[in-house]
């Protein structure tokens, strides 16, 4: 990454401002001795004075140390925001590495072997047990689903327009009754009323493309499991007001032919190691522990139960812990590299030196991985317990050995140690998530929008562009103080000719009155 790159040229901001700063502030200051010994000798020998650069000579001197100044502190800050965005990328990486590793769902690492893949799939979690287990799929869950008499539009009137009501009955137990106002009796209207109920018989309608006669079907369907069977009973209004289990003369009303369903409502049945097991749902969640199974198929007759071997496989998890290492370590070079006054880093090198936001970081980074964890395991507590130690240097090394060792003799403790054994924590939660979910809470606040690195650079921003109006208003009282120099000086320039030119008439004058005595 960028740290490990050393230029052994580059300078810090800092001090190349200030040798450029005491090289200008020299190079006025003869400039302002040899005009003035110009103007001295000018004066005496009677010749003209470059005026103007002489007023310029004497704005540089006034301006160009406050602009030094002010550019100087520019520099710093801009050297500042360098520094803050390297720290807050290294962290984030940092954050990104810890994330990883804090749910307990990061430490499934079981791989499902399933000699039946057709048949279901498995998904596993942290808890699940390594093992081998014999799964037979006998039945899968399925819902009921019963097809009405067809109707020849979504629009036609069921009931002739009149009132009517349905009753389903789910489970053996009586839903309330869905009544359809005067004019909403069509086969579209049935179907809202029924969807609108929420008994989970859900409704549909169909167009069949049929030509030969009514093309719409309302489909009903039940939810999944034997405990999902429905029947539905139908009452209509008659032109009169009476009540009538059938519809008005003319109108083709609801009907299943012989109410019989197109599809019996079943449970799942599956046998796991040689255990039958009934579901009302193909999705079996507490079968196995840590295991879920989405049964797709009956397994086939001819090859019997299927195999499912689950191993611990650790190899994907290792690879965290080793990420966790670089992006630590290379966390704890950056905030050397902005910190260290001697450092030659091209970009970042010393640019928050003294800072202390610097050093609560470095301290924050410690913390976050020595002491106890707040959710210990039994025997797992502590990272060193896991392989993972910090030398005097603040270098952080990997036992491969110890973790491997930790894995595979105290998985759950190192699990929990980690994670707290939760799942999908946010940065505001409070609940003891372990070392990485702490790690991953106080570094989001580190690097959040409220946090100390960005609130730093916005300052700094901030401050920047005041010395920018600060030099935009020091050029403004320049440009004025160099008209009046300017003014003064012609005026000067003015007076000394009109002495030169006395001068020229006197000597003159005096030449002539001693060529009279001398006859010269």
């Amino acid at each position: 990454m960028a740290t490990s790159a050393v230029s052994s040229t580059s300078t810090s901001a800092s001090s190349t401002a200030a040798k450029t700063a005491t090289s200008s502030a020299a190079n006025i200051a003869a400039a302002n001795r040899a005009a003035a010994q110009k103007l001295l000798t000018s004066l005496n020998a009677g010749s003209g004075v470059d005026v103007a650069s002489l007023a310029q000579n004497l704005v540089d001197a006034e301006s160009v140390p406050q602009k030094n100044a002010i550019n100087a502190k520019i520099t710093k800050n801009e050297a500042r925001i360098s520094g803050y965005a390297a720290v807050s990328f290294v962290a984030s990486e940092l954050n990104n590495a810890f994330t990883a590793l804090k749910d307990q769902n990061s430490f499934s690492s079981l791989a499902a072997t399933n000699t039946q893949p057709n048949a279901f799939s498995v998904t596993t979690t942290a808890s699940a047990v390594a093992g081998s287990h014999d799964i037979e799929v006998l039945q899968l869950a399925k819902s009921q689903r019963t097809i009405s008499a067809g109707f020849a539009s979504a629009s036609a009137s069921v009931n002739g327009g009149n009132p009517m009501s349905l009753t389903l009955t789910v489970g053996g137990v009586a839903k309330p009754a869905i009544n359809l106002a005067e004019g909403k009796d069509t086969p579209q209207n049935i179907v809202d009323a029924i969807n609108l109920a929420k008994t989970g018989v859900t409704a549909t309608l169909v167009n069949t493309g049929d030509t030969s006669g009514p093309a719409f079907q309302i489909v009903l369907t039940g939810p999944k499991g034997a405990a999902g069977a429905f029947s539905l009973s139908s009452s209509y209004t008659q032109v009169g007001g009476a009540v009538s289990s059938t519809p008005n003369a003319g109108s083709s009303g609801l009907s299943f032919p012989a109410n019989t369903a197109n599809q019996v409502a079943t449970d799942a049945m599956v046998k796991v190691d040689g255990i039958t097991i009934k579901r009302s749902s193909n999705t079996l969640t507490d079968v196995l522990a840590g295991v879920t199974i989405d049964l797709k198929a009956p397994t086939s007759a001819t090859e019997g139960a299927a195999n499912l071997s689950l191993v611990r496989d650790t190899t994907a998890l290792k690879e965290k812990f080793k990420t966790l290492v670089t992006t630590y370590n290379d966390a704890a070079s950056m905030l050397n590299v902005v910190s260290d006054p001697k450092s030659t880093v091209d970009t970042y090198g010393a640019t928050l030196v003294g800072d202390s936001t610097t050093r609560s970081v470095k301290s924050l980074m410690r913390n976050l991985v020595q002491g106890e964890s707040n959710t210990p395991g039994t025997k797992i507590t502590a990272m060193w317990q896991m392989g993972l130690s910090i030398d005097r240097s603040g270098v952080m090394t990997l036992d491969e050995a110890k973790l491997d060792a930790a894995l595979t003799d105290n998985f759950d403790d190192v699990v929990k140690t980690m994670t707290g054994n939760t799942n999908g924590l946010s940065a505001y939660s409070v609940q003891p998530a372990g070392f990485a979910g702490e790690a991953m809470r106080k570094l989001s606040k580190l690097i959040g929008p409220n946090g100390p690195l960005l609130s730093n650079s916005q300052n700094a921003e901030t401050q920047n562009t005041k010395y920018q109006a600060d030099l935009s208003k020091l050029e403004t009282r320049m440009t004025t103080l160099l008209a009046r120099y300017n003014k003064q000086f012609a005026s000067m320039e003015s007076i000394v000719g009109s002495v030169n030119s006395q001068k020229t008439s006197l000597k003159s004058s005096f030449d002539g009155m001693m060529s009279v005595y001398t006859n010269k």
